[in-house]
């Protein structure tokens, strides 16, 4: 059974405005809330930023993946516990970079 605790780096390129999420582990439909926690902050802290989010070292149920290519297709983040409106970024601000397998 693969790990589901997400370790994630945040690599940050300020020339090229874009954060890159760097994800290891496997990626689930309950733990994927923080990668969108996280691409919110990332859009927070420098607005307009692209976000990019690397799972090619990690795994990542088919429920999950749809979800966050869903949400990089058309920009809308889930509302999350503690929140009243929903949320989003551009539609493409957030992109995906699927696991190989």
């Amino acid at each position: 059974m693969e790990e589901s605790k997400l370790r994630v780096a945040v690599r940050l390129d300020l020339n090229a405005r874009q954060a890159r999420l760097v994800v290891r582990g496997r990626v689930t439909e309950q733990n994927s809330k923080v990668l969108y926690v996280l691409a919110r902050r990332a859009n927070a802290a420098l607005p307009g930023l692209a976000v990019v989010l690397d799972l090619r070292k990690a795994s990542a149920t088919e429920e999950a993946l749809a979800g966050l290519l869903r949400s990089s297709e058309t920009g809308a983040l889930p509302v999350l516990a503690g929140r009243t409106a929903p949320q989003s970024l551009a539609p493409r601000q957030l992109s995906i970079l699927a696991p190989a397998a």
